[in-house]
Formats: structure tokens, C-alpha cells, sequence
């Protein structure tokens, strides 16, 4: 078969399915972990977020922002550094004294000279001209012997940069003026970029947070953004996340930030969904007050998206008095490492806004000392491919047919005859059967009463049957699978060697 890796946050090849079959979403799991401290320091006293976490080497990497304390009440409360921390087990964090900037401010410290917030730092496709490509969120001017580096300019936008190691890096053009926050996603299965950039939309007489899409076959040249409301509107929120926010206790709902990921032929997206009170602007602009938490979306092309059934929450906020208990902002991608998908986030004790007010000018009855240490980076774990699953409580079938719905249908590949499961059966099992595309029964051999029973709890269990090969099937046979679940859950299938 095709190597092919589906995870059932998708059922969109779903044909057939007993009534006792229902989909479930698990929650992150929040792991503890040492993160950057911004104690002690003058460059990052204040918060450090927007985590974006590469493996490379043996070392895991974090590109991060920071805001230094701030000096007055008339300074901007968006103040951005960009700085980098190290771990070799993506618990225990280390900032480096990289001495590229600012060693005569501040000592020791490990600052980027890139002009404001870092959003992602992207891997370079093949042949490109370099090896990382970032979006940094530009909104003041250089900052001589800190930000005036990488060739940036006295402007204002999303502004693209590149790098060969990480730490040099060098400005190559503004890509748009709109939003605080993007992301960058190489996508290497299709050979281009993508990318989400926040800009504002209307929906229901408020401005929300949303995110427009653009890509790109060079990392340079992008296309899907013409301007002002000439673009594609991915992310804008809708009645229903109103109705989410007052289920919550608030108002209205926008996105705060995107996350971008792949799972074979699946686009997923982490959103930051910004439920938010009063009070609430009459003007065109962004509301500041309000709690968040993240959930997942899922699109087949990047750019048309739909969510799970009720929009159900990947990660909630903490408990009171816990460094994440009032906001969550998720880092800038997701890191498949080992037998997780890790999730690094940024969070804060405090409500969104609690130091601003509506005008985003900081509230003067909140004194400058209280605004340090106030956002942190954490760290959530998802099993490998385990977004959602397909649960029976007795016993189910399922088919997933790829050619009911137009798509390719299977093969079986040669090359990759192994066939493998992510499953839950402590107290149950899962079987397959591999099924004939032409006469809808199952190929002679490969019925459900043929498949040895899978029991346990598994990320990649293999499919065996009990007298043939999955191999003896002819590659250029179309087929499709189905599964029987007793007391069991299945989050994903591929293929593989």
C-alpha cells in the first residue's frame, strides 16, 4: 500500500460504521519542565513566550521571545526581544551567553539581534537559499547596539529573515503589514511554505483576531496576499465560538494564534481560542480582556478548514495560581520526537490585558515591578498521533475507503508491506480486514477471523494475520480497510516497512 499515515482526527474516507462506533478527543498532557528564567535578568524580566522548538544533533533548540522590564508608563507594552535557549532533553533548559548583541547593556545574556518578536523558525526546503527562515513581528524602530542587526529597517510588519545556523541572520523582505503573530510551516511532502498571518475581521459588528493564508515554492516569494481584504481568510471566528465564549462566561471569541502541523495527507492546526468580556471596543479594533485555551482544526489543502465535532478543547488553562492559570498562547509548531508530539506554549497567571487598558496603554494603577515574571513557557505531550479516536464500548466495524469519496484509492505497496495500529485494548481488542475495492468483500485470507487480535496499549502495533502475508496481495489490486473494535479505541493506522 501506499505509505500512508491517517489519524482519526479525519473520518472524511469513512463508508460505512455500526452505530456503536463514536469518535472521542483526548486532552495534552502538561509536563513540568525547567524553562528559561527570567529572573535575575534586566533583557527578559518581564515575560518570556512564543516558543519555537527544533531537534537537532542532540540538542533541542528554542528560538523565544522576551520584554525587558519596562521603564515607564509611556512605553510601548509590546516590547520584543528575541532570544535562544538549549536542552538535551527538552526539560531542563539553558540560555547561552551568545555574545551577538547587546554584551555592553547586558552581560551574558542570550539575545538575537533580530528587530522585535520572533514568530517560527522554519527548516528550509531542499535547494533553498537558506537553511532557516523566520518571521519576526516588527513594530518599533532598531534599537541601536541591540536590534540594529540582520540588516533590519526602520518598518512596521511581519518582516522575513534568514539563516544558516540560527544565530546570524539576515533580513530579505516585509511580507505584510497586518497582525501581531504568524507562523511558517514547511511543508516537505508538497515542496512549499505556508503561512498564517493575523490580521482583523469582522464578524457580528466586533473585530476579531484572524488569521489569512499565503504560500510559497522558494520561501522568498509568496503568494495569496494582495492587501486588504484581498487574501485567504483561513481562521475567522463564527457564531458558534460566541456560543463557546458564553458558555465560558464571556462574550465573543477570536484567534489568538495558529500552529501549523502535518500527519500524513491531514493538515492539523493548533488554535488559540481568545474568549473575552468586557469591555468590548465600539470601534474597530482589539479586544485586550479575556481567558484562552487551545483546541485542533484539520484541512486537507492548508487552507480550508473544519473542526472536530463540538470543538473540543486539546489543552485547558491551569489552576489558580499556576503560571498558566489565566492565558495560554501555544509555541509556533509541534516537534514529533520519539513516541510524543511535544507542544511548548507560553502562559501567564493573569487574565489577557489585566496590565492594559482598552487602548493598550498600560493602567497606571499597576505598578511597573509587578508587571515582571509574569509569562512563562511550558510544555504539553500528546502521544504520537493520538489527536482523536474511533472508541466502541462493546463491539463495532468501520470501513475507510479512500475511493467513496473520490480520493486514490489503496494499493499495496511492496516496498512497505507492514501494516501497523495505534491502539487502546487493555480489556479488549482490534482486528482488521483488508477488503477487495471491486467486490467489497474481504480478500481471501485477510477477514477479520483471519487477523491475529491486537490487545494492549500500542502506538504502532502490527497487523498479522494468522496464514498469508499482507505482501501476497497483488500491488495493483485496489483495496480499502476495515476494523472491529471490542472495548477498544483506534487514533491511527500507516504503513511502513
Amino acid at each position: 500500500m501506499k505509505s500512508r499515515r491517517h489519524i482519526f482526527l479525519d473520518l472524511d474516507c469513512m463508508s460505512d460504521w455500526d452505530t456503536s462506533i463514536v469518535q472521542r478527543f483526548p486532552e495534552a498532557e502538561k509536563v513540568k519542565i525547567e524553562a528559561p528564567k527570567t529572573t535575575g535578568t534586566q533583557w527578559d524580566a518581564r515575560c518570556s513566550e512564543y516558543p519555537s522548538v527544533l531537534y537537532e544533533d542532540g540538542i533541542y533548540r528554542m528560538w523565544y521571545c522576551v520584554q525587558p522590564s519596562a521603564k515607564s508608563y509611556s512605553e510601548n507594552a509590546d516590547h520584543f526581544y528575541t532570544a535562544y535557549a538549549e536542552s538535551t532533553d527538552g526539560i531542563v533548559w539553558k540560555k547561552p551567553n551568545l555574545k551577538i548583541t547587546a554584551q555592553d547593556i547586558w552581560p551574558g545574556n542570550n539575545l538575537l539581534g533580530l528587530p522585535g518578536a520572533i514568530q517560527v523558525v522554519a527548516r528550509g526546503l531542499p535547494g533553498s537559499r537558506y537553511r532557516y527562515y523566520a518571521i519576526v513581528i516588527q513594530i518599533n524602530k532598531p534599537e541601536p547596539g541591540i536590534t540594529d542587526k540582520a540588516g533590519a529597517i526602520d518598518e512596521r510588519g511581519t518582516i522575513l529573515f534568514g539563516s544558516n545556523d540560527g544565530f546570524q541572520w539576515q533580513r530579505i523582505k516585509k511580507i505584510a503589514a497586518h497582525g501581531d503573530c504568524g507562523d511558517i510551516f514547511t511543508d516537505f511532502q508538497s515542496n512549499r511554505y505556508i503561512l498564517y498571518q493575523k490580521v482583523g475581521l469582522m464578524h457580528n459588528m466586533f473585530a476579531r483576531r484572524s488569521f489569512i493564508g499565503l504560500e510559497s515554492k522558494d520561501g522568498e516569494n509568496w503568494i495569496g496576499y494582495g492587501g486588504a481584504l484581498k487574501w485567504n481568510e483561513c481562521f475567522v471566528a463564527d457564531d458558534y465560538d460566541d456560543m463557546i465564549a458564553r458558555q465560558r462566561g464571556f462574550l465573543i471569541t477570536d484567534f489568538y494564534g495558529i500552529t501549523l502541523h502535518r500527519v500524513g495527507d491531514l493538515y492539523i492546526a493548533v488554535q488559540n481560542v481568545f474568549c473575552i468580556g468586557l469591555p468590548l471596543r465600539n470601534n474597530f479594533g482589539q479586544n485586550p480582556s479575556g481567558f484562552s485555551h487551545l483546541r485542533l482544526a484539520y484541512s486537507h489543502n492548508a487552507f480550508n478548514w473544519r473542526y472536530p465535532a463540538g470543538r473540543p478543547p486539546l489543552l485547558e488553562l491551569g489552576g489558580p495560581g499556576e503560571f498558566d492559570s489565566g492565558f495560554i498562547c501555544p509555541g509556533l509548531n509541534l516537534l514529533e520526537k520519539d513516541d510524543n508530539v511535544l507542544l511548548y506554549y507560553s502562559g501567564t497567571p493573569f487574565m489577557h490585558g489585566w496590565c492594559i487598558d482598552v487602548n493598550f496603554r498600560f493602567r497606571k494603577d499597576i505598578t511597573l515591578q509587578e508587571q515582571d515574571n509574569s509569562y512563562f513557557i511550558g510544555l504539553a505531550r500528546i502521544p504520537r498521533d493520538r489527536y482523536a479516536s474511533l472508541y466502541a464500548t462493546h463491539r463495532g466495524r468501520f470501513s475507510m475507503d479512500p475511493d467513496a469519496t473520490g480520493v486514490e484509492p489503496l494499493y499495496v505497496n511492496p516496498e512497505k508491506p507492514t501494516f501497523y495500529v495505534n491502539v487502546n485494548c487493555v480489556s479488549g481488542y482490534v482486528r482488521a480486514a483488508i477488503i477487495d475495492r471491486t467486490t467489497h468483500k474481504a480478500i481471501p485470507g485477510f477477514d477479520f477471523d483471519d487477523c491475529l487480535s491486537i490487545t494492549g496499549n500500542h502506538l504502532r502495533a502490527p497487523v498479522s494475520f494468522k496464514n498469508k502475508k499482507i505482501s501476497e496481495i497483488p500491488p495493483e489490486k485496489p483495496v480499502y480497510l476495515s476494523f472491529e473494535l471490542y472495548r477498544a479505541e483506534i487514533f491511527s493506522y500507516e504503513w511502513g516497512v
